[in-house]
């Protein structure tokens, strides 16, 4: 009973397409007095028919007295621009908006029109797109804020309820064109199914929710497995090329570890076949890295990247938390006590000339380090210093006002901006990550 009750009080919005699927669940939410609103989305994809089905979805809601929300995509476009199909854009558009107005709106709940026939039909299709275990669980009843309120209906049931109560609606011509996977399918493969066995429908369903079940079993175990393989740092997962070999069917635990980071299938078994490789590699998903070095797979969230220097003014203290570096002004005499860390620099302060700039190295750039002869280049020191291609990628540098390398942070110092016994002032930097 709490559980209806707060279901009640919660702000809900319905994607209404003007389909009979979802135009049935608009009627449905109406005859139960529960408040809601309706989010349309016209892709544009249908010429003069998306628009009729814009206008059949704002007469509805103006006549209910339902607050209404329409935007209008240049799908085609935005599929072209980001290499995506139709469908997969449109998807992307359509729920991208919905995150948007949870958010200026305050909705708690987004109820989408899926019904009994969509579980069956993405069963299939998750089979050609070989998602593995994760893909034949069929659409979850809740996700997240995500409701399916109509997955106790059949297709046959929802056509019967439009007609019994001559619910207005309109049909998408292009549900008729075998072109697209999803409706042969529909038209093709699940009658043939049928044809076999009377109660497939029913039966393929329970089969489904085994899986279901088996899929959260398996789920649990690989759990397990990452938390012992994966060493999490601040900023980075690193995990041990060895350990994954040890493992049984090693693909599938990586291709579990690494999916969620949204590297794909084909990247997956790139990663997996560059581990009997020596040189080092580097792959990318939308939203993170992957370095492959002899001994280790170590991800990083490209978001968390450093992209803009930071630019530091004439002050007396200060800390940058993105980069870990504290800056402090403190007087020079002959008995200072210099530490002996890597993590700590000491420079004249009155050889600099404010303000200093914090950036990531590029080609070409070069120093005077502390304690060699001559110039060398960053980028040879940092193969002295072993780095791979992430830590050279995350490293910074402290430049002077006149774009002088002072300091390459946590490595070495520039030897024309040293202490000596003329200094009278030290700008004392300690990295603290």
């Amino acid at each position: 009973m709490l559980i209806i009750i707060q279901f009640v009080q919660m702000k809900k919005i319905l994607a209404v397409s003007g389909g009979v699927d979802s135009m049935v669940m608009l009627d449905l939410f109406l005859q139960s007095g529960v408040d809601f609103g309706i989010a349309h989305c016209n892709f544009q994809l249908r010429g003069v028919d998306s628009f009729l089905d814009e206008e059949l979805v704002e007469k509805t809601a103006r006549k209910a007295k339902i607050p209404l929300h329409i935007t209008r995509f240049e799908t085609n476009e935005y599929a072209q621009n980001k290499g995506l199909s139709i469908q997969m854009a449109a998807r992307k558009l359509r729920y991208d908006w919905f995150e948007v107005l949870q958010k200026e709106f305050d909705y708690q709940l987004i109820a989408t029109a899926h019904h009994r026939d969509d579980v069956l039909e993405g069963f299939f299709l998750n089979l050609l797109r070989k998602t593995g275990i994760s893909g034949l669980h069929g659409i979850r009843p809740k996700s997240h804020s995500l409701i399916r309120p109509m997955l106790f209906a059949s297709k046959e049931d929802i056509l019967q309820y439009a007609e019994n109560q001559n619910i207005e609606f309109r049909e998408d011509c292009t549900n008729k064109d075998d072109h697209y996977q999803r409706n042969y399918i529909r038209h093709h493969i699940i009658p043939a199914f049928k044809q076999l066995k009377g109660n497939f429908a029913d039966s393929m369903l329970e089969s489904i929710h085994i899986i279901a079940k088996q899929e959260a079993v398996y789920k649990n175990h690989i759990r397990q497995v990452a938390e012992k393989l994966i060493h999490k740092t601040l900023n980075e997962w690193e995990l041990s090329i060895k350990e994954v070999k040890k493992l049984p069917y090693p693909d599938v635990y990586l291709f579990e570890i690494l999916y969620p980071f949204h590297f794909n299938e084909t990247q997956i078994d790139n990663i997996l076949k560059s581990m009997d490789e020596k040189e080092e590699k580097t792959f990318y998903s939308p939203s993170h890295q992957l370095l492959k070095t002899r001994d280790w797979l170590i991800i990083k969230s490209i978001e968390n990247e450093i992209v803009n220097p930071i630019i530091i003014g004439n002050l007396d203290t200060a800390s940058f938390a993105e980069c870990g570096i504290k800056i402090e002004i403190i007087p020079y005499a002959k008995d200072f006590v210099f530490e002996n860390n890597p993590h700590i620099a000491y420079f004249d302060l009155d050889k600099l000339h404010f303000p200093l700039e914090l950036r990531a190295w590029k080609q070409g750039d070069f120093f005077f380090p502390l304690g060699g002869k001559g110039k060398k280049k960053i980028s040879d020191l940092f193969t002295d210093a072993k780095l791979n291609s992430l830590e050279k990628q995350k490293n910074r540098l402290l430049c002077n006002g006149n774009q002088d390398i002072v300091w390459v942070l946590g490595l070495r110092g520039d030897n024309r901006y040293k202490v000596t016994a003329k200094t009278k002032r030290i700008l004392l930097c300690k990295l603290y990550l």
